[in-house]
């Protein structure tokens, strides 16, 4: 059975004693004051959220994990943070013709999440795909706000299988490093490879491993942490992803 957290009213199981979505232990012996919580404020910065999204065939077992988590994690994120922009990106094998186009260009999270209901998963050669290169267009693609005081920007990446190097010749732990100094928080959701521990490794990200079975609660709990690692390593005034 799931409730409301009485914090963040994101749906969670009755069992858990901290939300995953915002983090508030709610757990805790009841107040005897008719005084309810204070609002949770919003941080004081703009989010920005770069995302990629394989399109090749390789991802169509993973479509409906990926329709359904990103929603959920802009929305959330969106709930927390005084403005979202988002740039959403899908990418495929450019070996085969399919370069990485700009779907959403700095906008709400509502529209990235609509157009990326449009994306159509097919095509693409052999099972590596050019993930590397994806996120490397996309990180240089976005105008983003060097004022951390301002703004804050973080890549998430909807990946499977290896990837063929990036454009530039990076590899992939070079790749992380790059973005790590841009002060860049990086998310991967994925099938977890070395290549790709490397490249969270190099940025200090974070990983999670994507489903082609996905199971809502999971998908659920994903977004969950996710959107809340983001907005607690904002408000923490972090430059590495907090595992929630």
């Amino acid at each position: 059975m799931q409730i409301p957290c009485q914090y963040c009213q994101s749906m969670i199981e009755h069992t858990y004693t901290t939300c995953p979505a915002c983090g508030s232990n709610f757990n805790a012996a009841p107040s005897m004051s008719v005084v309810r919580p204070a609002g949770r404020p919003k941080l004081q910065v703009e989010v920005e959220l770069a995302c990629t999204v394989d399109r090749t065939g390789s991802s169509q077992h993973f479509a409906e994990g990926i329709l359904k988590s990103f929603p959920m994690i802009t929305s959330q994120i969106a709930g927390k943070a005084r403005k979202v922009s988002v740039w959403l990106q899908s990418h495929g094998d450019e070996d085969f013709g399919q370069s990485p186009v700009l779907l959403t260009n700095g906008g709400t999270a509502e529209q990235a999440a609509k157009d990326l209901a449009n994306v159509v998963f097919e095509g693409g050669g052999d099972a590596e795909e050019h993930h590397l290169s994806a996120i490397e267009v996309l990180a240089n693609s976005v105008p983003w706000n060097s004022d951390p005081r301002k703004a804050r920007g973080a890549l998430l990446a909807f990946m499977t299988a290896d990837s063929k190097p990036a454009g530039s010749g990076l590899s992939a732990r070079e790749l992380g490093e790059s973005l790590r100094k841009r002060g860049l928080l990086l998310y991967l959701i994925c099938e977890p490879t070395p290549q790709f521990q490397d490249l969270c490794d190099g940025a200090g990200g974070l990983m999670f491993p994507i489903s082609n079975d996905p199971d809502p609660k999971e998908m659920q709990k994903i977004a969950g942490q996710l959107s809340a690692s983001i907005v607690q390593t904002i408000a923490a005034g972090g430059t590495q992803p907090l595992a929630i």
